[in-house]
């Protein structure tokens, strides 16, 4: 295994199991550089969205690279202002990406009318604008919902928060019994990183040579989930890119998922429409 790795998707698609979140890296060089070093570093996969604000710092990273467009996987998100426009949403992410399709397109939130936007996906996808759709910080009710209103084709992804502090087993149970491809965002435990301190992490991370970012990835690696972990420094990326040159016993394993406490730090998707508009980050135009 390396930083090529990949997992195949319900519809034959090959999604990298490593990839690069961009969440919250400024627009502009930050973003561009921290791209265009993962690809140099082994990196196939990039995730950004609309709300992030450096969907055209992401494209300039990636032309950057001279690495094949064939080889690269971007996904990118739908913002709940596109909800009822989903096909200019995506057009207007793939002007900002310089890209003619994306390889995964997500629902960010369930937001009201999130149903009727999944179909217009799947005609996105049928046109060839989208490789694969998905959703992300989806419950399984609201994947259930999908089906209820029409839903011909079954979510190729669900992206949502997942690391040992919030492992998601039922989640994770229900995705793997429809042949859904979980995919982890903060998976290293989001804003204060308190899991890289953990002793339980450090215990291990000394006595494999390895370091605690690495342990905690190669946890989701090794059930199968996808990780994305953002970073915009040059050493963390190449750090986290030797996350398959080893492997955990079923020990470690059970050690590291005995840290779950069910503690999510995103906001609860069943309450999302009643989240305070004053709450959502603003979208800024790049330059």
């Amino acid at each position: 295994m390396d930083s090529k790795t990949w997992v195949e998707l319900n519809n034959g698609v090959k999604m990298p199991l490593l990839g690069l979140g961009v969440f919250r890296s400024q627009a502009g060089e930050e973003t561009r550089s921290a791209v265009r070093t993962a690809l140099e570093y082994g990196y196939r996969m990039i995730d950004t969205a609309r709300i992030y604000c450096n969907e055209r710092s992401v494209g300039r990273g990636l032309k950057d690279s001279m690495v094949p467009r064939s080889e690269i996987f971007v996904t990118t998100k739908l913002w709940k202002d596109d909800f009822g426009d989903a096909r200019r949403g995506l057009e207007q992410s793939l002007e900002r990406l310089g890209l003619d399709y994306v390889d995964l397109f997500l629902l960010h939130w369930p937001f009201k009318g999130f149903e009727q936007a999944y179909l217009v996906l799947e005609q996105l996808q049928q046109e060839g604008l989208c490789r694969a759709i998905g959703v992300s910080n989806f419950k399984s009710h609201h994947i259930e919902e999908l089906r209820a209103a029409g839903a011909s084709v079954m979510p190729q992804v669900n992206q949502v928060e997942c690391h040992p502090q919030n492992s998601e087993d039922e989640l994770l149970n229900f995705c793997r019994q429809r042949n859904i491809v979980v995919e982890a965002y903060s998976p290293l435990g989001g804003e204060g990183r308190t899991l890289i301190s953990d002793p339980r992490i450090t215990s291990l991370a000394d006595y494999l040579k390895v370091t605690p970012a690495q342990v905690i990835l190669r946890w989701n690696i090794q059930r199968g989930v996808v990780v994305i972990p953002k970073s915009i420094h040059t050493e963390r990326i190449k750090e986290n890119s030797h996350v398959f040159e080893f492997e955990l016993s079923q020990d470690d394993m059970d050690t590291i998922s005995s840290i779950n406490a069910n503690l999510r730090r995103a906001y609860d998707s069943d309450r999302i429409d009643q989240r305070p508009a004053s709450t959502f980050p603003k979208i800024v135009e790049e330059p």
